[in-house]
């Protein structure tokens, strides 16, 4: 599992390096650190993610034992189903991780970036992986098998990740029937008449059947509605998260208990700053820990060293990635001018 997810990182890595190289052609650049903390929001997805993945495949095993329908025959027809059920389950799982505030939490991550480019693909939480996999689980009850549910999974998230990019030419008139880089756009945006706006993920025959469609041609602004002040990933995956707990000082239990399932915009508009602490990117470290990141994670999948040593050598990649922790030659770098 680990090896094919550090392939899909580096495959990943390599289709944003020469996007990269194409904005900077056309004058655009990158901005480097708002890439950075995509990249190691994605450190911590995978990261944790070894976890989560463990729970989805003990969930499917165990549902396939108390399927409600028998297994659908043939196996074409199985996949076919998985893959339209796939797509709807997920814009249903889209439509509340905007709209339930206890599973915004996870998914506000991908919806912080100011630039729409191939590194958004990167900004991600591996909680969004649990409540996925807790929301697809009613394919297996209904005798779709795990397998297909997995594949055509994959083959969505694929065909999502192409759409972030703004260098695509306009796919006229597609989006009457599919999602396209443009109608992704307008997901992103945080302009009030974008909001909750395009949550398809391949077909957009879901956002027209349930209100959510938008097909304008205005212009879009990315980020959240409010940035977040603290440019880092671990505040940025556990700001939200303190904003729901501190109801529970502010009001009566049952209140805040509510307003977890409460939509965003009902929650009080002070974000808490969870530390203050400075965050700096400089590119070098930060590659020497992604480099460092990608040893502990490949090292989670073999014998040298027992999962949590390497699970920590991991962490600590991400850490020094992320700006929180420099290196302790940084300064010396910094004035020498290699960094």
């Amino acid at each position: 599992m680990q090896w094919i997810d550090i392939v899909v990182i580096v495959f990943g890595l390599g289709i944003f390096g020469v996007e990269y190289l194409l904005l900077r052609l056309n004058g655009r650049p990158v901005n480097g650190q708002q890439a950075a903390l995509n990249l190691s929001l994605g450190m911590i997805e995978r990261l944790f993610g070894l976890l989560s993945f463990s729970f989805g495949v003990w969930l499917f095993a165990g549902l396939v034992e108390f399927r409600i329908l028998p297994r659908i025959e043939p196996n074409w027809l199985n996949f076919a189903l998985a893959f339209i059920l796939v797509d709807f389950f997920w814009y249903l799982y889209h439509r509340l991780s905007h709209r339930v505030s206890i599973i915004w939490v996870a998914h506000l991550v991908h919806h912080q970036p100011k630039e729409y480019n191939f590194s958004v693909n990167f900004a991600n939480s591996p909680l969004g992986q649990l409540v996925r996999v807790v929301v697809y689980s009613p394919m297996i009850l209904i005798g779709i098998d795990p397998e297909y549910v997995v594949l055509a999974n994959v083959i969505n998230g694929f065909y999502q990740a192409l759409l972030h990019s703004e260098l695509w030419p306009a796919w006229v008139g597609l989006e009457r029937f599919i999602v396209t880089p443009r109608y992704h756009q307008i997901h992103h945006s945080s302009a009030h008449l974008h909001l909750d706006k395009n949550y398809g993920g391949i077909f957009t025959l879901w956002d027209r059947l349930f209100g959510s469609y938008h097909d304008g041609r205005e212009p879009v602004t990315y980020g959240l509605t409010k940035p977040i002040e603290q440019p880092d990933p671990f505040h940025v995956s556990a700001f939200y998260a303190a904003r729901l707990i501190q109801n529970f000082r502010e009001f009566s239990f049952l209140k805040a208990f509510r307003m977890l399932f409460w939509g965003p915009e009902h929650q009080p508009s002070d974000l808490p700053r969870l530390y203050n602490l400075k965050v700096t990117y400089r590119p070098a470290v930060f590659v020497f820990g992604f480099f460092l990141f990608l040893v502990g994670f490949a090292l989670t999948s073999i014998q040298l060293v027992s999962f949590w040593v390497a699970f920590a050598i991991a962490f600590c990649g991400i850490l020094v990635a992320s700006g929180l922790v420099p290196l302790p030659c940084s300064k010396t770098l910094v004035n020498s001018g290699k960094l």
